[in-house]
This record gives structure tokens, sequence and C-alpha cells, in this order.
């Protein structure tokens, strides 16, 4: 599918190339792409289906070839014909109020026939398991319901290639497990995915490119790895806190309303499944109680400030220099905020509500598009705030990670329950229930 060679590519208005001297083939099979966060990947991506640099107005050097022909010899959305994408937000993949709408606004732009719409949209749906979603309004859907609508739309048009960002990033075990299983039996389409969690995929890769600040140093097969471990915070002894969390009611959803019980310094995790509230949760705790700070999972939410320097020091007076070292952003002080890559803003929103003094830090989704080592320094970071005497609760799919925590709620269809300490883990019939075994079984590779 490509062929690159001495490929290097930058933004306009910046002096930083973000992919330098980068010379590859991809064939046909199932590729990953890793590396640290902000290394080139995404960007990579957005070059195999002609995002980049046709609606950028980027600067592409070298050659650059897509099926066997330049990439600018293609007219204007061409390539996805043969190419479907799902982004790492999937929010921003979206133009229709309703799912069945999007798919359908998906095939009329792929110049489907008009008598095998109605087909190749019930037939995707039940594929996936999506039947029920197909009159719903996508604004009212969950960010790990978008992420299945978004993959939806991209494999309806029967792509020969499939390129997904951190397509689980959003989705609990169980779904992640069956979205793998179910690209796993589809023998007929290559897939390309932007993954810092190979381990949830098993050996359904056959080769491996990894990034390191816009170079490749890996080009290979690919080896299967393990999961990245984490370890529990300290328990608090300190005195209990209330936070009122009033009755929510959307469409035919309902939140229960809740008193959440917390520690001073306690760290807590929520888990659960897809659509069960828990984003939902999390808003309506900011708006019944000042004393909370919000990280949402569309980070660029908190951003107004020019730099991520002001960004951090908007406020207070308190040195960034910490957290700055501890979210490897140092040398990003001068960027600007929506410059930078998914996972940096996802750091950079954890960082201004890190230094806020707000009593309970609430985070959605804190994980996604974070590498190792920045999962370990928000870690630290988060652990530090604890120690210090601010109350940590954090939204996630990643059970890894929510090995950090000392406490655990559980949520399903707008009820929170719980807490939970340690026994949870033992819990086989309460993790079924709510969607928290899905181990990822050994599938076959793709030759």
């Amino acid at each position: 599918m490509v062929e690159t060679e001495s490929l290097s590519f930058r933004f306009p208005e910046s002096q930083d190339t973000i992919l330098k001297d980068v010379t590859l083939s991809i064939r046909p099979g199932r590729t990953v792409l890793s590396g640290t966060s902000g290394s080139g990947k995404s960007t990579l991506l957005a070059l195999l289906n002609r995002l980049y640099p046709e609606n950028c107005d980027g600067i592409l050097e070298g050659r650059l070839e897509l099926f066997g022909r330049a990439h600018d010899d293609y007219a204007p959305g061409e390539i996805n014909q043969r190419v479907g994408t799902v982004f790492q937000d999937p929010d921003t993949q979206f133009v229709m109020e309703r799912v069945e709408e999007e798919l359908i606004f998906t095939l009329e732009n792929l110049e489907t026939q008009v008598e095998v719409i109605d087909q190749r949209v019930t037939e995707i749906l039940e594929s996936l398991q999506l039947n029920d979603y197909r009159h719903r309004e996508i604004d009212s859907l969950s960010g790990g319901e978008k992420q299945r609508i978004a993959v939806a739309c991209a494999m309806v048009g029967q792509p020969e290639w499939l390129l997904l960002d951190e397509p689980l990033t959003h989705l609990d075990p169980v779904t992640a497990n069956r979205f793998v299983e179910w690209l796993d039996q589809m023998d007929d389409v290559n897939v390309i995915v932007v993954e810092h969690r190979a381990h949830m995929w098993g050996d359904f890769f056959d080769w491996q490119i990894e990034l390191e600040e816009g170079r490749i140093v890996r080009n290979e097969p690919f080896r299967s790895v393990d999961d990245f471990t984490f370890t529990p915070s300290s328990t608090p002894q300190q005195e209990v806190e209330h936070y009122v969390v009033d009755e929510v009611v959307r469409d035919t959803f309902q939140l229960k309303s809740v008193t959440l019980q917390a520690r001073i310094g306690e760290v807590i995790a929520i888990l659960g499944p897809n659509g069960s509230g828990k984003s939902t949760f999390l808003r309506s705790l900011t708006e019944c109680d000042r004393r909370v700070g919000l990280v949402p999972q569309s980070p660029e939410h908190l951003f107004f400030m020019n730099s991520v320097e002001q960004e951090l020091q908007f406020g207070h007076e308190e040195s960034i220099d910490i957290v700055l070292e501890g979210l490897s952003l140092e040398n990003k002080r001068s960027l600007h905020p929506l410059s930078l890559s998914h996972g940096q803003k996802r750091r950079l929103a954890v960082g201004i509500q890190l230094l806020s003094n707000k009593q309970l830090l609430a985070f959605d989704e804190p994980t996604a598009g974070q590498d190792e080592p920045s999962l370990h320094a928000l870690e630290m970071l988060m652990k530090r705030h604890a120690k210090k005497g601010q109350t940590i609760l954090f939204v996630t799919h990643d059970l890894s990670f929510a090995n950090i925590a000392n406490t655990f709620y559980l949520m399903k269809d707008g009820v929170l329950s719980g807490p939970f300490g340690d026994e949870l883990w033992q819990d086989t019939e309460r993790l079924h229930h709510y969607r928290l075994m899905g181990g990822r079984q050994r599938c076959h590779s793709m030759i």
C-alpha cells in the first residue's frame, strides 16, 4: 500500500519537523505503529489517507506513494474509496445527528448505489452488535459508544485498508476484546493501528513499526509484549468528605442521584461498561460541587491561553517546573496548546487541574493516548497530589492503571455502587456483570 523514501513533514507555521527521513514499505497485512507520545504516529497515519498534506498546508518532502501512485496524483476523496480511517477523537469525524444518518452519509460520499445502502448499513450494525444504536443521537452516546460508531462508519464502505488511531482507548475490556476478535475474523481487510498498548491485541499483528522523535527506530516482525504494571497508592486515614451528585435524565438514560464519600487524599477509580454513565457522573459531580476540578475526555475544552506555560501558570503562583518535567512537556513551554499531539494535550489538561486548588480532582480516561513513561509519570503525579491532601478520582477502562487506586466504585445503567477494596478482583461474578473481564485470547496471525 505504502512506499516512502526520505519522507519529511512539518506544519508551515512550525520549524519543528514531525517526520524525519522516513523510508519504509508497508505491505498487506496487520501493522502496528508504536512509539512515544508526540513521535509522529498519528501524523504518519494522516499521510496514508491524504488527510495530510491535503487539508493542512503541511510541507511534505521526499517520496510518498499510495497503491503504486504518487500521493498528489489522487483527486480529493479518491483514496477514501480504498482506505477507511478512525481517528483518536471520534467526535471529529461526525457530521450528522443520528447514527443511521452518519452511515448513510458515508456511503453517499462513496457514491454507493442507492438500492444497497440500507442493506450495507444493516450489515455493519449487525456485525458490530450495534443494532440498538441505529436511531440514536450521536451526541447522546458515551465516548466508547462513539468509538464503535466511528469504526462502523469506516468499515461500511468496505475498504481494502483500515487505519485505526488507538481504537481500544475508550472501550471497556469486554467490548475491546470482542472488537479485536471481530477484526481478527476479517481476512479481506488490511489493518494499520496506532497503539500504545499492543498487549491488548495478543498476536493479532504480524509487523511493527516504531517511531521516535519522527524517525523509524524499529521496522520488523511483531513480537507479543507484556502489559505495563502499576502499584497501589497508600490508603489515607483522613476524614471523609461528601460530594452530592444530582439525578440526570437524558433521553432514555437516567443517572441516579448519589452521595460520594471520599477520604482526603484517597485515590478512587470508577469502572464499568461503555454507556453506563461514568462521564455523565463526572460532569454532574463538577457542576454540583465547586470543590471539584475535571479533566474531560476532550482536553481542548480546558484550553484558552496561547502557550503551554501560560495555561499551567494561570490562576496561581506555584512553580510549574515539576509538573512540566513530570508530564514531559519541558520543551513544549512556548507552544500553543492546540499544536500538541493528542497525548500531550491530555497531559497538559491533567497538569492544569493538578495545579488547581480544587479539593477533588476528577479525570475522565486520563490514560488515553499515553505511552508507558507518561503513564508512570501520571501515576507519580496523582500519588504526589493525593499525599498533599487532594482527593483523586478517575474514570478508566485501563484496568492496569486502575491498580494505582486504593478504592473502587462500579457503575452500570446509571447506578454507582461501592466502595470496594482489592477484594473486588476476586469477585468473578461481579467482574463479569460489570464487563471487567475480557482478557485478550490468542488469535491467528495474518500472513
